[in-house]
């Protein structure tokens, strides 16, 4: 390997160029590439005043300054040996001869192993035994695979019912205010349990108060009324001992209270005893209203319609409320149920005892309990027609149910129909 004294370039990845005065087809000899990284070099061959350009790589040889050329491909090694070559002979490259170099053939590529190579590629030959065993357990475990996926997806398709979405719901109830008018008083605080008919809520009975100070208002009126109706009887009594004597019909006769003319005194005495008596009956009628509203006005009283807890108030004392507005939030002492939701066209595929299995997150650990179907409903109309599946968990007391069920938590259901369970009852009933 002769070394030249002949231009050529090498290209960084920076765009930086060094010039190689001494390079021979074993490698270039310059000071200016120690301790450079020779990564992506580009490798510039003249050529009748452009240049040909290719990839290499360069390694550090044994001689000071040396790098060598490392894995060049056919096309490189012609194309750089024709150069070398054509100074070696002192005759100019012709444009056929570098496209003769840069289309050579395959075959004129080098194909023999180093010794490296022939090393690292000797392998021994597993016998035919042990080639058609490991055929046979691989295509048996692909085969096992793709039986045990459609095994399992149809499984899954006649053990179970997926649903749509599930949330947990309690059986709540507003209490509503029968009239309008004040908050006297919140009788339990919220969070507090009551018993059945347990006052919840007073109310002042605004219609009431209204009809009340009218009722008083008239019983006040027919009192006075009454009053001077006794008045009058009175003062017409106290002529009683002239008009028995001025009267003509006898003194017997008078005693026993006879009206002989009209206007007598009798006679006036029997109208005005009449008033009196009308107008205390009167009297004491408006006096009974006006005890009736009075109690109606002070107190009404909104009890608990079933033992249960009062969840939340909606409203303070001394707050004006309207006939019909929520007052309270009452929650019955029944266990929480969970609601779910599946197509309508499951319609055939649930029904009531049915199995269920509800999951929902504690503390990030996943935990299932056991579950039934009690209760189906339709919700919606047309096609966005749902089917709604109300579930409980057997054994689950009042209190279990409200410490792991939080309204409206969302968790995870799976009806079990279990076919082949209900076929061979069918058989052996």
């Amino acid at each position: 390997m002769f070394r030249l004294r002949a231009p050529l370039h090498l290209g960084f990845p920076d765009g930086q160029a060094v010039r190689i005065d001494d390079w021979s087809l074993k490698g270039v000899y310059t000071a200016e590439l120690a301790g450079r990284n020779l990564d992506g070099l580009m490798l510039s061959v003249p050529f009748q005043g452009v240049g040909v350009y290719f990839p290499v790589e360069l390694e550090p040889g044994t001689e000071p300054n040396e790098y060598l050329f490392r894995n060049l491909t056919g096309r490189q090694r012609e194309t750089l040996a024709l150069f070398y070559r054509n100074l070696l002979s002192g005759r100019m490259t012709t444009a056929a001869d570098m496209i003769v170099a840069l289309d050579t053939p395959v075959d004129l590529v080098p194909m023999g192993e180093t010794e490296a190579e022939r090393k690292a590629g000797e392998a021994r030959t597993v016998p035919r035994r042990s080639r058609v065993l490991m055929n046979l357990a691989y295509y048996g475990a692909l085969f096992a695979l793709v039986v045990g996926f459609l095994g399992t997806v149809a499984w899954n398709r006649i053990s179970k019912v997926e649903v749509l979405s599930a949330h947990v719901a309690t059986a709540t109830s507003q209490i509503i205010a029968p009239v309008a008018g004040y908050v006297r008083e919140l009788a339990v605080p919220a969070g507090a349990q009551v018993a059945e008919g347990d006052i919840v809520v007073r109310l002042d009975d605004q219609e009431a108060l209204r009809l009340l100070a009218q009722a008083e208002t008239a019983a006040a009126d027919a009192r006075q009324a009454a009053a001077e109706a006794e008045a009058r009887l009175a003062a017409h009594m106290a002529g009683r001992d002239a008009a028995r004597a001025a009267f003509r019909g006898g003194v017997e006769r008078f005693d026993q209270g006879v009206s002989v003319n009209p206007g007598d005194f009798h006679d006036l005495r029997q109208k005005l005893e009449a008033e009196v008596e009308q107008t205390r009956r009167e009297a004491a009628r408006l006096e009974a209203r006006v005890v009736s509203l009075r109690e109606r006005a002070e107190a009404t009283a909104l009890t608990a319609p079933s033992a249960g807890t009062v969840v939340d108030h909606y409203v303070r004392p001394f707050d004006l409320v309207r006939a019909g507005e929520a007052l309270s939030l009452f929650e019955p002492d029944a266990p929480r149920s969970i609601v779910a939701h599946l197509p309508a066209s499951d319609v055939l595929k649930v029904w009531t005892g049915m199995r269920a299995e509800v999951t929902y997150m504690a503390d990030s650990h996943a935990v299932m309990l056991p579950g039934e179907v009690r209760r189906l409903t339709v919700d919606g109309r047309g096609a966005d027609q749902l089917l709604v599946a109300s579930i409980v968990v057997p054994g689950l007391g009042v209190e279990d149910s409200r410490r792991l069920f939080v309204e409206g938590m969302p968790v995870r259901v799976v009806l079990r129909p279990q076919y082949i369970t209900r076929w061979m009852q069918g058989l052996w009933p």
